[in-house]
């Protein structure tokens, strides 16, 4: 971790552990174990997508609740930091092509939708890339400006996100994502001692993503990543 620290040039490093301090500090940060989040996303009141996730981050493993191509109840079961997984389609174990290509997809939509949960916490991580742009008034309040840009596995293009830092709360509180100029305002819970993101919102666009009820929790049924009959509805 930290593989950007001098890269980035000591104002965006500062405006990161002010960020994560504001947040509830890296020491926090690095103890949170399981985190119950969805992906949803609204365009003009219509639902285009929703997803459930269940991420151990300590071990890597995690577990997607989806649907298939033809609308049937999907799940994944998975490491984040491998290829190794299984899924199903209506309970029913898929094989072969089938299962490879579910298993990563479920990696590629779990590293892009938990931008949206967690990046503010990732900007000091290896792979992540920040220049500072300067500042600038948003509706009449100062923000501090960083680009940032994160790299993708696989030869996958980045993703290029600008981030405004408010100067009096510290918080990541409106980006934009490259090429796409339009703003996406930040909302913030607090879940086990620690700030995550729980809703963004783009009026230009008449969109919004919500990350549902945001759960930091220290411990759960083992269950809920094993076992593809389970549901992330019935986790208290």
């Amino acid at each position: 971790m930290f593989g950007t620290l001098h890269a980035a040039g000591p104002a965006a490093v500062e405006i990161a552990r002010s960020m994560m301090q504001a947040m509830g500090g890296e020491a926090a940060w690095q103890k949170a174990r399981y985190i119950r989040f969805d992906f949803n996303v609204t365009i003009r009141s219509q639902v285009n997508i929703a997803r459930k996730y269940l991420w151990d981050k300590q071990t890597g493993r995690c577990r997607l609740e989806d649907k298939s191509a033809t609308g049937q109840p999907a799940v994944v079961l998975f490491n984040v930091h491998g290829q190794k997984g299984t899924a199903y389609v209506d309970g029913k174990p898929l094989e072969g092509a089938g299962a490879t290509a579910a298993i990563q997809g479920a990696q590629r939509t779990f590293r892009t939708d938990r931008d949206w949960l967690d990046l503010p916490w990732r900007w000091l991580d290896a792979g992540v890339h920040l220049r500072y742009a300067g500042e600038k008034s948003l509706k009449e309040q100062p923000f501090d400006v960083v680009e940032l840009t994160v790299d993708q596995p696989g030869g996958a293009n980045a993703v290029r996100y600008t981030a405004y830092v408010s100067r009096r709360t510290h918080l990541l509180e409106h980006s934009t994502v490259d090429p796409d100029t339009s703003l996406w305002d930040w909302q913030y819970t607090t879940t086990g001692s620690i700030r995550l993101a729980s809703d963004h919102v783009n009026a230009e666009k008449e969109a919004s993503i919500s990350m549902g009820t945001v759960q930091v929790l220290d411990k759960l049924d083992d269950g809920f990543l094993t076992d593809p009959a389970r549901r992330l509805a019935q986790l208290r």
